[in-house]
């Protein structure tokens, strides 16, 4: 079974009980497992390879809540590390009525991640995974992201990108964000990013015009999420728009995750299989986590999958 590295943040989402109202108005939280990184874990682990949670939490009880329940999940945490005098991150996450979701970070642990914690343990992984909300902030997790990121260039390894952009974390530092997505997006083999996150970091005004400009930046298969629309495939050679299934959306928290989960567990397991392929089955992996509340446990297994899929001939299942 292919190996894959997820490194970032692990963190405690309180979830707004009150939909459509905001984090000032709601009158109390519900608590779920999150963080980006460790939602793409959990996606892979359900559609068939290993993942390896990498980041730090606090050793408290929102961290043991996280060690368990990724365990549940089977995703190994080998290199999750509990921190004493470390508080585990927390986001607060309101829901609007459409499904979007407004964040708030509380940060602590997650920040502390050093290399040395995880050097001896990163040489076994067929795939490393950025997808970190909150690495691009200042903290050792920058350092570590950016030391792990030159390890898997140097020694051959796929690397796969996700920008996962977060307001409240960067909108008084957007330039910080936007060149250290330019050096990422740069380097690796996969890169997801919503349309929103497209129009940022190119600061182009159209879907095109922000593909041509961020393929030129040399990774090898873009994908630009685009809503109910589905998602758009950018190589060298293409721009092709794949759209997706029409499905009622709850909530959006992990929808992204899931994606890019899907993605890569079908590039690791399915080397000979069209990318376009690829991209329009994850398009539905992506659509069905967004039918329950919450992020690890909305994702769905192969099996629940092919249920949404019937009729669908051109899609293949590993």
């Amino acid at each position: 079974m292919k190996n894959v590295l997820c490194i970032g943040e692990a963190l405690i989402d309180f979830l707004s009980i009150d939909k459509g109202k905001n984090l000032c108005d709601t009158s109390g939280f519900i608590k779920k497992a999150g963080g980006a990184p460790a939602n793409v874990a959990a996606a892979i682990s359900k559609l068939g390879a290993k993942a390896h949670f990498c980041g730090t939490v606090g050793d408290d009880a929102f961290g043991k809540f996280l060690e368990n329940t990724f365990n549940q999940n089977n995703i190994n945490t080998d290199l999750m590390y509990k921190l004493k005098d470390r508080n585990t991150t927390f986001a607060f996450v309101s829901l609007m009525e459409d499904g979007e979701r407004d964040f708030e970070f509380v940060r602590d642990a997650d920040r502390y991640l050093s290399f040395d914690m995880i050097e001896k343990e990163i040489d076994k992984f067929d795939l490393y995974h950025f997808g970190s909300a909150t690495a691009f902030l200042d903290g050792e997790l920058k350092n570590t992201y950016y030391k792990l990121k030159e390890y898997a260039l140097n020694n051959n390894k796929l690397i796969s990108f996700d920008a996962n952009y977060r307001d409240s974390l960067f909108s008084n530092n957007k330039d910080v964000f936007i060149n250290c997505c330019k050096d990422y997006i740069k380097d690796s083999d996969i890169v997801k990013l919503s349309e929103e996150e497209a129009y940022l970091i190119s600061g182009r005004e159209s879907v095109k015009e922000a593909a041509d400009y961020l393929i030129s930046l040399g990774c090898k298969y873009l994908i630009i999420t685009l809503g109910k629309l589905g998602a758009m495939l950018v190589t060298k050679d293409k721009q092709v728009l794949i759209p997706t299934k029409e499905i009622e959306m709850k909530d959006a928290t992990g929808a992204g995750d899931a994606f890019m989960g899907a993605v890569i567990v079908q590039i690791l397991n399915e080397e000979n299989k069209n990318i376009e392929d690829i991209v329009k089955l994850a398009n539905l992996v992506g659509g069905i986590t967004t039918t329950k509340i919450g992020a690890l446990e909305s994702i769905p297994t192969w099996d629940e999958v092919k249920k949404y899929n019937e009729g669908e001939s051109a899609l293949t299942f590993n």
